[in-house]
């Protein structure tokens, strides 16, 4: 019952600490006025090889710019994407019924007024599909599970993004 009514003093104290160590808000607005939302709108992701890229490409481009990308970007994000397939789950026949999709991404954001370089770095994802008799059906759960990996590198890409702008304003 103590416990209880300890709760909301406990809670106060730990939000206090953290304004104390100098933790901020990734998205939120600096004194400023200027947020990391507003400053991912300004980058530019160049184009990305093969088709896995392209898709990677266009999924990086919604989440920094939903609203659409602006005329002059002040920055530039490189990225090289690599895809593998290993295949697991053998049958007695030797025969897969499983591969793991691995695609891993190097990148780079640079200011474009001065080329500072404002992070970069190595991104992975991984996921899994069935491996079944019919061919159409596991070329479907192929192509599903490059997209979801795409999907989930892209946003990891995009925390780092954004990590490397509130870090440089």
């Amino acid at each position: 019952m103590k416990l209880r009514a300890l709760f909301p003093v406990i809670t106060l104290v730990a939000l206090m600490s953290l304004s104390a160590c100098g933790f901020r808000p990734l998205y939120a607005e600096d004194r400023s006025g200027q947020s990391t939302t507003t400053d991912m709108s300004q980058v530019e992701v160049t184009l990305i090889n093969d088709r896995v890229g392209q898709i990677t490409r266009n999924l990086l481009i919604e989440t920094l710019t939903p609203r659409g990308q602006v005329a002059n970007p002040a920055y530039t994000l490189d990225v090289k994407v690599s895809e593998s397939t290993s295949e697991q789950g053998f049958t007695k026949d030797n025969e897969a019924t499983i591969a793991n999709y691995l695609l891993e991404a190097t990148y780079q954001l640079t200011r474009k007024s001065d080329a500072t370089l404002l992070r970069k770095g190595t991104v992975r994802s991984r996921t899994s599909y069935n491996i079944v008799d019919s061919d159409f059906a596991s070329l479907e759960a192929e192509k599903a599970a490059r997209r979801d990996t795409a999907r989930n590198l892209a946003q990891q890409i995009a925390n780092q993004v954004a990590v490397g702008l509130r870090a440089n304003p």
